[in-house]
């Protein structure tokens, strides 16, 4: 059974793998959009990436100082949940900001993907194009 945390680092790992296979397609020629396409699906991922932002901002604020009194039973639990917020110093990525952070630039690397595949058949038309006028 999982916290929580390791359930949500498992997703951004999984969404990692999506990004990683997408790249690859893109970077073999298997992905061509066009580029109206690319960018629509390109826009749905940056929109994903700002809420992602939006909610790093927010979870900055559950980092809590003192909250829970001067006493060793009261700072123990401010460092764990501090530690569920901004990973603990043996797992630094483990941590809700990092995961946020990194899901963020995945997304922000998907949508890319998606506009460099519209390039890449912009590219694909512009050569085939070529080729036609010099065979003329």
């Amino acid at each position: 059974m999982t916290t929580g945390m390791e359930g949500f680092a498992a997703g951004a790992s999984a969404l990692a793998g999506q990004a990683a296979g997408l790249r690859a397609a893109v970077d073999s020629g298997k992905v061509r959009m066009t580029p109206d396409a690319a960018e629509r699906v390109a826009k749905i991922y940056d929109d994903k990436a700002d809420d992602l932002r939006r909610k790093t901002s927010d979870a900055q604020r559950l980092i809590v100082n003192g909250i829970y009194g001067d006493c060793f039973i009261g700072r123990d639990l401010e460092r764990k949940f501090n530690e569920k917020v901004t990973g603990p110093e043996s797992a630094p990525d483990a941590g809700l900001l990092p995961i946020l952070r990194k899901t963020e630039e995945i997304l922000r690397n998907m949508a890319q993907a998606f506009r460099d595949s519209a390039r890449e058949m912009t590219n694909a038309d512009d050569e085939s194009a070529h080729n036609v006028r010099r065979s003329v």
